[in-house]
């Protein structure tokens, strides 16, 4: 529910926004090297840094991944956790009549909940909250997920965003509540109207728009708190100019954190697998160690003469390759010769225990 220019409350200045924003993401960034290595290691396919700067979304991730435990692991957990929280296609929770409730009435009471949770449950399935639901949940295996919940259609009546903790930071309020989120993104800028049919488009920015209409624009999206009213002043921001294009009062805030376990004094969640991060950093390394053996193993390291026939620059020790040479053994050695190996690999060695089905 949203409604729009509505009197009274507060409102900040784009110029205010932005400077809230560095300063949350400045205490993210307490967080950093400990989420970066959390999703490099267990969720490389949500893993944005290093790659949201240098604008290469779909470069390779997993460079330093060399074993997948901590992968299928992850993914067995927030399954696992849906399907025993949130069960896809089934109703997961019931509207029971609150405790002032008199008796006589709680019977009538429990008929007109059950309607409502029939209904509920009904929009819910035309929505994609059952595969949003398992994007959110991995996020929640590292500590902190972020949900946006935005209205849809006649077809799909609500639309479950989960957004990736690299892009949103956010400011605690009373009680250590969630109050003011912000979001990074980028979008064309042909799709800016069509994303906020109100967004009113500067000059400047729509002159850029007319040039160059599938560039992409870097935008801020902020949701902030009113505390004098009680809701929320929405907010989407260019970064570029600091105009403010966007401006609405929610009810409601559109967004879901949702923190694992949260350590006093700090505002990011802490999930299981930054329990598990040093025994998943000690296996990968574990394994990376044993490929470089092995590779030694199956190669080996050769020492050349310089004779002037042998050139050790254009030597290739591959299967089936032939490596001219002057001779082999002595004067009337054999035409062809198999170099002798420098180990015997055995490739059972790369065989790493797997944490179990369940776990």
């Amino acid at each position: 529910m949203e409604y729009k220019n509505a009197p009274g409350g507060m409102r900040l200045t784009p110029e205010q926004i932005l400077k809230r924003q560095q300063m949350a993401q400045t205490k993210k960034d307490e967080f950093q090297q400990l989420y970066q290595d959390a999703y490099e290691f267990a969720l490389p396919q949500r893993q944005l840094y290093g790659v949201w700067e240098g604008g290469a979304v779909g470069s390779k991730k997993m460079q330093r991944v060399f074993d997948s435990t901590a992968i299928n692991s992850t993914q067995r957990f927030a399954n696992r956790l849906q399907s025993v929280v949130f069960p896809p296609q089934r109703k997961w929770c019931r509207l029971d009549p609150g405790v002032d409730i008199p008796m006589e009435r709680r019977s009538q009471a429990q008929q007109i909940l059950d309607l409502y949770n029939e209904k509920m449950f009904a929009v819910l399935r035309q929505s994609n909250l059952d595969i949003a639901m398992g994007e959110f949940l991995l996020d929640l295996a590292v500590g902190t997920a972020a949900m946006m919940v935005q209205p849809g259609d006649d077809v799909s009546p609500l639309n479950f965003i989960p957004v990736p903790l690299f892009l949103v930071s956010y400011e605690e309020g009373a009680n250590g509540q969630v109050d003011n989120v912000y979001r990074r993104m980028r979008m064309k800028g042909e799709s800016i109207q069509r994303q906020w049919p109100d967004a009113n488009i500067p000059p400047q920015m729509a002159r850029r728009i007319e040039n160059k209409p599938t560039d992409d624009i870097e935008l801020l999206e902020a949701t902030i708190y009113d505390h004098k009213r009680g809701d929320y002043c929405y907010h989407v921001i260019d970064k570029l100019s600091k105009e403010e294009l966007v401006y609405r009062r929610k009810k409601y805030s559109p967004w879901v954190i949702s923190r694992y376990m949260k350590v006093a004094g700090e505002i990011y969640g802490r999930g299981p697998l930054m329990t598990a991060l040093p025994d998943i950093k000690t296996l990968n390394k574990t394994i990376e160690l044993l490929l470089k053996n092995a590779s030694l193993a199956v190669s080996g390291v050769y020492t050349a003469a310089d004779d002037g026939v042998l050139n050790p620059n254009t030597v290739k020790i591959v299967p089936g390759a032939i490596i001219p040479v002057a001779r082999n053994g002595g004067p009337q050695g054999p035409a062809l010769q198999a170099l002798p190996r420098s180990g015997d690999f055995n490739v059972t060695q790369l065989g790493g225990q797997d944490p179990g089905g369940d776990g």
